[in-house]
């Protein structure tokens, strides 16, 4: 079996590194505290939640663990929320339906369990939260009621409340629900909040601005690459116990140069390489080598190559000669007078092409050391850039 797993939520024996995030958010639920988990997309932000809640499930906590993005509305959201809290619960029907009318009253729940589908079905029919406010209302009213339970359980079991994709939330209730949620949660002691998210920018200008309500309410981690000696260690172990050798550790390190660090592309390659070496003679035991890096690039780029030509054509001339640049010039110094000569335009047009292709997610900045670097969030693509273009 194919070693390198991309595509899923990874388990603890599958992730590389990261024992400190999932440490983090651990101790954010036992704690009852909050924790922003910050970084893009292909990270292994959401494998880093689900090991945690595996651990926490292990030794006795509750767990409850949602991606906004699955939620259209701020009601579905809620209703999803106090079915998995009583999901959660243990005893009879009657009793944990008792408990949720109790912890969630203002909400007015009918809840029955569905025998046949052995799952609980929530009704929310609070039907003095209706006006503008209301969806927010019936969040922040949902809220509370896991707060209640939490306060009930406090001395049997921690209570968390995971939020992956944490962004879509307050765009669901537009900016007055920063503060209507913080006003919420802040007064909150006994459910630990962790909310995640893959909108680097949006979720740093809400953490980090003073202005904005989310200043300073939890702890905040942005999520970097995982240590290049840790993925180079996985790499060989994986190849060498699949009875490959490994010819060079520079190619391991062309792996990593190639997928931009992004664990999701490296497991995405090595996958791919791997299966390059399946298919050679097994005697003697085939090499991974720099000519199989570049079949398995050539053999990934091609089976994209329908969406990464959709994708090419639905930009403008500008914005296409912008991502030749990044290429050129490896994401940095993309103000200087050179990238504008090349581009053809002035540096504000270019800088707004940039901006242009962030809010597309083709590209992200990258911000460490004092500097910005702007990559790509597929550097699949910009390989097929290099092939084709």
């Amino acid at each position: 079996m194919n070693p390198f797993e991309f595509g899923r939520e990874l388990g603890s024996h599958e992730l590389v590194d990261r024992e400190t995030e999932v440490a983090s958010v651990i101790l954010t639920v036992r704690q009852g505290s909050k924790l922003f988990l910050i970084g893009p997309r292909r990270f292994g932000k959401t494998s880093i939640l689900k090991v945690a809640e595996e651990r926490l499930l292990e030794q006795g906590a509750i767990v409850l663990r949602f991606d906004a993005e699955s939620y259209p509305t701020l009601d579905e959201f809620a209703t999803a929320l106090v079915a998995g809290a009583a999901k959660a619960l243990k005893g009879t029907v009657e009793k944990v339906g008792n408990q949720i009318r109790s912890y969630f009253s203002r909400l007015r729940p009918d809840v029955s369990f569905n025998v046949t589908q052995e799952g609980w079905s929530i009704k929310l029919s609070a039907d003095s939260m209706a006006g503008e406010d209301g969806h927010v209302t019936l969040l922040l009213e949902a809220l509370n009621g896991l707060e209640a339970l939490s306060r009930a359980q406090a001395k049997q079991q921690p209570v968390g409340l995971v939020i992956d994709e944490f962004q879509t939330i307050v765009q669901l209730g537009g900016r007055q629900a920063e503060s209507q949620i913080r006003a919420a949660i802040q007064r909150h002691r006994h459910t630990g909040y962790v909310f995640a998210g893959s909108k680097t920018r949006m979720l740093t200008a809400m953490t980090m601005d003073t202005a904005r309500p989310f200043y300073r309410l939890g702890s905040v981690i942005f999520l970097r690459s995982v240590p290049a000696k840790d993925f180079e260690n996985f790499l060989v172990s994986k190849f060498r116990a699949s009875g490959f050798r490994v010819a060079d550790e520079s190619v391991l390190r062309r792996i990593l140069a190639i997928s931009e660090d992004v664990p999701y592309n490296i497991q995405q390659l090595a996958h791919a390489c791997w299966n390059q070496l399946r298919s050679r003679p097994p005697k003697p035991p085939p090499a991974l080598t720099d000519q199989i890096v570049d079949e398995a690039v050539d053999l990934l780029i091609r089976q994209h190559d329908p969406f990464y030509t959709q994708l090419w054509s639905s930009l403008t001339s500008i914005q296409q000669r912008t991502l030749l640049a990044v290429i050129q010039e490896h994401g940095e110094k993309l103000s200087s007078q050179k990238v504008s000569v090349f581009v053809g335009k002035g540096v504000s047009t270019v800088q707004k092409s940039l901006d242009a292709l962030a809010d597309k997610d083709i590209l992200r900045a990258d911000e460490q050391e004092g500097g910005v670097r702007m990559r790509f969030e597929d550097p699949l693509f910009a390989q097929w850039i290099r092939a084709f273009r």
